[in-house]
């Protein structure tokens, strides 16, 4: 038995259990930040992966009207998404 003590003991450094204990409830502090911290950057980059999908699409939706517009050789159009893109 007095092996088996003196072993743990110098497994655990020598500290008392009252030492060990406290430092595993910090780490467990720490985790549950660190996962706290890992969801809400998670969610955070959600939300900018969806505004730059809407960004992308309202980009690409512009760029046919223009080419279209090009293709078809008229003005006015042309103007009128330039205006239109302006004001977004």
């Amino acid at each position: 038995y007095q092996e088996e003590i003196q072993e743990l003991n110098e497994v655990a450094r020598h500290r008392p259990r009252s030492t060990l204990v406290m430092g595993i409830q910090q780490e467990n502090r720490q985790i549950r930040e660190l996962q706290q911290e890992n969801k809400e950057l998670r969610t955070s980059l959600e939300e900018h992966q969806s505004a730059l999908e809407l960004i992308m699409s309202k980009y690409r939706e512009q760029m046919f009207r223009l080419l279209m517009a090009s293709k078809k050789d008229d003005p006015s159009i042309i103007m009128k998404l330039k205006e239109k893109h302006s004001k977004v």
